[in-house]
């Protein structure tokens, strides 16, 4: 499972990640289409962990806790 498949799944959905996060279902979109690893050039690490609840660890598989 890629980082943005396990944000989406703790999200509850494509669109719901993209509500919270304050982005389009298509910017999530675009992410799954460019293999699913997320970046931190729009989001910062600490938005995508308070809005999946996840550790980087699992959003960003080169980031140690």
């Amino acid at each position: 499972m890629t980082p943005i498949e396990k944000a989406i799944k703790a999200a509850g959905s494509q669109a719901k990640l993209a509500r919270a996060l304050g982005k389009t279902s298509q910017f999530i979109y675009r992410i799954k289409k460019s293999g699913g690893k997320i970046s931190t050039q729009d989001i910062s690490a600490d938005k995508w962990k308070e809005v999946t609840g996840l550790p980087k660890s699992e959003l960003f598989p080169e980031y140690q806790d």
